[in-house]
């Protein structure tokens, strides 16, 4: 056996065995001269040594040698995962048909025969090495094209038809076993606002790492219960945006699919660092289980989206589990978003404004300016119902836009008509006062209506702004400096302001109707709330409560020294033309009595 060391000059090492000395003399002589590089073994054992360890690009192999055969060695060879590929070219009698039968029937590419003519053996094996280079570059080209067509290049999952194909080859195995299997639909909360805010190369990155600790939480298996440790297959892919599922095969109760998703909506939830930014996601998960939810691919996809929805609907950061009576919740979430979209340019919304009472005066000062929406198709559609789907699809911005520009205006007319320091409150969403563009769609309205900017309030929930402090802070700090107010809504519903209130430039807290219901019959309620305006006016904010509906509320406020009312008890939300009656006339003077 010889083992040439690999010369620079050579492009393609042959592997020819044979226990003929002369005609490996031979063979050894006519290939070198063709610049290859050749390896010459003489029995069956060491031709397969040599292959293991040096990979040749083609093997000549003698059909009848000492140890093993040559078509022993050409089976082991197509063994090797990468001698699938390899030509193989067995040396035979010319009239052995048998042995060529054989030859082919082993794995051989092509057969050589005896009598050899040397001058066409160097040709016959640049032709073989030629074909199997091309044949080996179709085949990375297949493999190419095939991770194109079932692989996302962002984050190198399986893609939407790589999901499909296995949730089909699912279900015909669950069929075949008596299985359940599940799947879990995930989308990322709000994770459009970051992407509109930091970029779209920032958003692919956060994707990729999300990605990432979804894979870690799952491949890891930290989070599958012990019962589905050895039986339970996963699959992870990426449907596109911000979307992901998770196949869960061979799962046997709704117990341990919780534990599962509620580890993924942990592991997800965590901080991520990219960029010298700190940012949060959080997961709304829809899990359909089959056959329970669905008994196809098209069924069991549709109902894990209608879960995710209802997750979204039931504030986010969570999971649910289908169930028959989510259909008509989603059906009725699709029907608003279609609507949605062409509400506003149809003029179908209207603005309602609820007084503010000032409880020195008596009088009103101010009003906060409320949304309504007429839809032809659906009739009246509160807030609630469509604020979180205009948030969900982006309608928002267009949306609060249009509600700022209308208050300003309007609040002009009123000051025009002699209502002067009469100032109105607009509500701002997260998303909007994420965007970049905030400041300049605040100046336009104030600069187009004429509005001056001391008549007008912003108001923004506590949730709004308890993520990026310091940058939450700043951008406060830019509307105050434009003169306009700013309130902190619901107030005592977060868990962490207190500590922070200080920092915040706001004007007015407003306290939480959920504490205001109860305020004269729980004494922790009234504590809480006589708490509240204690710090505020210690830190010298407006205070105003919201929700007030009865008498015993508004003697229970008086007593803590409230400043300003708003609620049913005084008025509901009204058209503008019914403000400019109702500030013209006193108002009754039995709404105070022995207060």
């Amino acid at each position: 056996m010889t083992e040439p060391s690999l010369n620079s000059g050579t492009d393609a090492t042959v592997l020819v065995c044979d226990d003929d000395p002369t005609y490996l003399l031979l063979m050894e002589e006519t290939l070198s001269s063709d610049n290859l590089n050749v390896l010459t073994a003489a029995n069956g054992l060491d031709a397969l040594k040599l292959y293991l360890k040096h990979e040749p690009s083609i093997v000549l192999l003698d059909v009848h040698m000492p140890m093993l055969s040559g078509f022993e060695v050409c089976a082991e060879i197509r063994k090797h995962p990468k001698g699938k590929d390899t030509p193989i070219l067995m040396v035979t009698g010319a009239d052995d048909i048998l042995s060529i039968e054989s030859a082919y029937k082993h794995g051989a590419t092509d057969f050589l025969p005896k009598p050899i003519r040397w001058p066409m053996v160097a040709h016959r094996v640049r032709y073989m090495l030629k074909g199997s280079e091309t044949f080996n570059s179709l085949k990375q080209s297949e493999e190419k094209m095939r991770r194109l067509a079932y692989f996302d290049s962002l984050t190198g999952l399986p893609n939407r038809q790589s999901l499909d194909e296995s949730l089909e080859k699912a279900i015909r195995c669950a069929v075949k076993e008596q299985q359940n299997l599940c799947i879990m639909y995930i989308d990322l909360d709000n994770f459009k606002r970051i992407n509109d805010t930091l970029g779209h190369e920032f958003g692919d990155k956060l994707l990729k790492k999300i990605s990432e600790k979804i894979i870690q939480c799952l491949k890891g298996k930290t989070c599958i219960p012990e019962a589905l440790q050895s039986v339970a297959e996963i699959e992870v892919s990426r449907l596109g945006g911000d979307e992901f599922m998770i196949l869960l095969n061979n799962t046997t109760n709704d117990g341990d699919v919780k534990v599962v998703a509620q580890s993924l909506v942990d592991c997800i939830s965590e901080l991520v660092s990219i960029d010298d930014h700190e940012v949060a996601l959080t997961p709304s998960i829809g899990i359909a289980i089959y056959p329970r939810d669905g008994a196809n691919l098209t069924e069991l996809k549709k109902h894990a989206d209608v879960a995710m929805y209802y997750a979204k609907t039931m504030g986010r950061n969570g999971y649910r589990f289908y169930a028959e009576s989510l259909n008509k919740n989603a059906m009725k979430f699709l029907q608003i978003e279609g609507c949605l979209r062409n509400a506003l340019n149809n003029d179908e919304f209207s603005l309602h404004y609820q007084p503010q009472v000032c409880l020195k005066s008596h009088k009103i000062i101010s009003v906060e300016a409320l949304l309504r929406w007429e839809s032809p198709e659906l009739g009246n559609v509160t807030p609630s119902e469509f604020i979180p789907v205009a948030e969900d699809s982006g309608i928002i911005n267009d949306l609060g836009e249009w509600v700022m520009r209308k208050s300003c205006v309007q609040a002009k007319k009123w000051m025009d008509a002699g209502m002067q320091n009469f100032r109105v409150s607009v509500n701002l969403s997260s998303i909007q006062f994420k965007r970049a563009s905030l400041l300049n769609m605040i100046k336009r309205a104030l600069d187009d209506s004429g509005l001056p900017a001391s008549l007008l309030e912003v108001e923004l929930t506590e949730s709004a702004i308890m993520n990026d402090i310091d940058q939450n802070i700043t951008r406060l700090n830019q509307i105050r400096d434009l003169g306009v107010a700013i309130a902190l809504d619901d107030f005592g519903t977060g868990y962490s302001s207190l500590s922070y209130l200080k920092r915040f430039p706001i004007n007015t807290l407003k306290i939480d109707r959920s504490f205001i219901i109860t305020i004269d019959t729980d004494p922790e309620d009234a504590a809480i709330v006589e708490a509240i305006i204690t710090l505020a006016n210690t830190l010298k904010l407006t205070v105003i409560a919201e929700g007030v509906e009865t008498h015993g509320q508004l003697k229970a406020l008086n007593r803590f020294h409230c400043d300003i009312i708003q609620g049913f008890y005084f008025s509901k939300p009204v058209p503008a033309e019914q403000i400019t009656k109702i500030v013209q006339q006193p108002l009754n003077k039995d709404l105070f009595a022995q207060i």
